[in-house]
């Protein structure tokens, strides 16, 4: 869609391994709601999903979930 700037960073949201998949697809609709965007969802080798999410939600998902393994901020490939 031309013209649309999505002024929010992408994440990368993983979550716990317990964390079941309709806990994720609750976590994903919330990321929605709050203003986001997903932009890839994993099922077979992370339990999780990739959006540009709001400061203010990022914030929720890193402080208040209990669910939540680790966020990580998406950026250029590095060199190894």
């Amino acid at each position: 869609m031309a013209g649309i700037v999505y002024k929010d960073k992408r994440y990368t949201v993983v979550f716990k391994n317990n964390v079941t998949e309709e806990t994720v697809m609750k976590y994903m609709a919330d990321v929605v709601e709050a203003g986001g965007r997903l932009t890839q969802t994993y099922d077979w080798f992370l339990n999780g999903f990739c959006a540009a999410i709001p400061e203010d939600h990022l914030q929720y998902l890193n402080n208040d979930s209990a669910d939540v393994d680790y966020i990580e901020a998406e950026g250029l490939p590095r060199r190894c």
